[in-house]
């Protein structure tokens, strides 16, 4: 029997939060809850930091000593809001529009990661879709590079309760290697894969869908806990529980995402309702309780 891989324990993943788990506050509040909690880093919509602006942005980060991990919204959907990879053709020129002024307000707040969700399923075919996918992942990679700004694409493993802009007839990509191959089919170096660990645990919980990602291949990492009354199948968004409150192996999880080489931050994204009804200090101070005693030992960095 292997002994277990204790690469994590050396305090390598890095407090995060997901502004979706304090959903509908002002990012100010949001840096200043999630400060106050703990958390050393933070994800932010693109769109909001912009809104707000990037220089007093930089000073409020600055203030509360927070850093910006990744963002979203390097394809937008509205003034929060990202879209999927797999819009509309008229939709995603549209969404081209001020790509560079989004990658460069990332750059500006020192963001590394611009985060992005492929489509599970599609109306297209599914060959139309993986084409169309490859081209884009290129395209916006390559953009991506010229500011020092890596894409983080993830594989949504959830069946039920999907929005439309996500759904379709025709399968796509459910789960991290099946992701994998299509990056690997994509001319893009500068483009890896966001691992979250509710889709993770979705399709299976198999650790080798990690190990397997490799060396520098996992760019950013999310995590919310499963209910035990659910299987897998059974699983949507609105379920998410807080890292370390349900049936998740997380000994696995990060013993998957050492071995793999991952030493970055771990983001709490929730989209419980219930869990969003709790004043929002208490959701940012259980978040951060939640992201580093979720692991076996020390595994997370403070």
């Amino acid at each position: 029997m292997t002994a277990p891989h204790t690469g994590a324990a050396d305090g390598r993943f890095v407090p995060c939060l997901n502004p979706a788990t304090l959903s509908g506050i002002p990012l100010e509040q949001f840096l200043a809850l999630a400060a106050g909690a703990g958390f050393p880093t933070v994800e932010v919509s693109i769109q909001q930091a912009q809104a707000h602006g990037t220089g007093p942005l930089r000073d409020l980060l600055q203030e509360f000593g927070v850093s910006v991990a990744a963002a979203s919204g390097i394809l937008p959907a509205g003034p929060v809001l990202p879209a999927p990879l797999l819009v509309a053709p008229d939709t995603y020129r549209a969404c081209l529009d001020g790509l560079d002024s989004r990658l460069k307000a990332m750059a500006d707040l020192g963001c590394t990661v611009a985060t992005t969700v492929l489509n599970p399923r599609t109306p297209l075919t599914t060959d139309e879709a993986r084409a169309v996918a490859r081209e884009r992942i290129s395209q916006l990679a390559t953009a991506a590079a010229g500011y020092g700004v890596r894409l983080a694409v993830e594989a949504v493993s959830i069946h039920n309760g999907l929005p439309p802009e996500l759904d379709g007839p025709h399968p796509l990509v459910d789960r991290l290697p099946q992701l994998a191959q299509l990056l690997d089919e994509t001319d893009a170096e500068n483009v890896g894969v966001l691992v979250d660990s509710f889709h993770w645990a979705a399709a299976g919980a198999d650790p080798g869908h990690i190990t397997a990602l490799g060396p520098d291949r996992i760019t950013h990492v999310q995590i919310a806990d499963t209910p035990a009354t659910c299987t897998a199948g059974e699983l949507t968004d609105s379920r998410r529980l807080f890292p370390g409150d349900g049936a998740l192996a997380w000994p696995a999880f990060a013993d998957a995402l050492a071995r793999a080489g991952y030493a970055g931050p771990v983001s709490v994204e929730l989209f419980n309702p219930e869990l969003r009804a709790l004043p929002a200090g208490e959701i940012a101070c259980l978040s951060h309780r939640a992201a580093t005693g979720c692991w076996t030992l020390a595994e997370a960095s403070r």
